[in-house]
């Protein structure tokens, strides 16, 4: 039942960017580039991803695969970043099989493409302070929300063993939430007033499409699917998620940016040539 809902999202979700987002008709660079981020995306998901073992099951993912997946959906139209995160995750059953697929991970790398480039999209009928409140008021909402959940969090039981926080042990975790967000906003507001307003607003449309794909992925679907598959306890998986992103966010905006700035010099320089 919960493999045919996903089936009918990902078909709906399908036919929203075809529909509002079409190909371009003749355009061989975007599907040179939809080729290249598929198999860099691969490279990455293959050679560059470290899956740790959380309570007894290997259900804690690091990697770097969200990034070129991302960039594929900031330089291309939501169409192809659609098509893009389906190969992946297709392509990645065939070269590594892990049994019957689970329409729930075809769903997230489909997301994690797909956000970035519909926020691109959206984003060109807003300013950039508009952009700028949204992505500080998501990272308040993530650090304080983490704070929050950390706080609540009391007994909760994985298989037969009855796991317990203590309150140094929380007020740890909760002050590395806070510490983590407060670099975070105060290194955006330096970076962005070294920049010009384009680059500002260019920024600020990354760490969007970064902050949402952390929340809605990796934080919200990524813990349920485990749940499902595994019985991996949501409350379980969502807590130690919560700290992993306080670190990978910041990693993740600062390396994607630092690569759109170099593509986009490759891509003027290919242009021109």
């Amino acid at each position: 039942m919960v493999q045919m809902i996903l089936a009918i999202v990902i078909i709906a979700l399908g036919i929203y960017v075809f529909k509002f987002y079409p190909f371009e008709k003749g355009n061989v660079m975007n599907l040179v580039l939809s080729a290249i981020f598929i198999i860099i995306t691969l490279i990455c998901k293959r050679f560059f991803t470290l899956m740790i073992p959380l309570f007894g099951l290997e259900s804690l993912k690091v990697g770097i695969e969200y990034i070129p997946l991302m960039l594929a959906g900031y330089f291309l139209s939501p169409s192809y970043a659609f098509v893009i995160g389906l190969c992946c995750d297709l392509i990645g059953l065939i070269l590594v099989p892990t049994g019957f697929p689970f329409f729930g991970f075809t769903l997230v790398m489909i997301l994690v493409c797909v956000i970035p480039s519909i926020v691109k999209a959206s984003s060109k009928q807003l300013s950039e302070k508009i952009v700028q409140n949204l992505v500080i008021g998501l990272i308040l909402i993530l650090g304080i929300g983490a704070s929050i959940y950390i706080y609540q969090l009391g007994n909760f039981k994985v298989s037969e063993t009855v796991i317990t926080l203590t309150q140094s042990q929380k007020l740890i975790l909760i002050s590395i939430c806070l510490f983590l967000t407060v670099i975070f906003i105060t290194t955006i507001t330096i970076l962005k007033k070294r920049i010009s307003e384009t680059e500002a607003k260019e920024f600020s449309i990354w760490m969007l499409s970064v902050l949402l794909v952390e929340i809605i992925c990796t934080l919200i679907l990524t813990p349920l699917w485990l749940d499902i598959m595994y019985g991996l306890p949501y409350i379980v998986s969502l807590c130690v998620r919560v700290i992993k992103e306080c670190a990978v966010i910041p990693i993740e905006i600062f390396i994607g940016y630092t690569l759109i700035k170099i593509l986009k010099r490759i891509f003027i320089r290919v242009e021109r040539s």
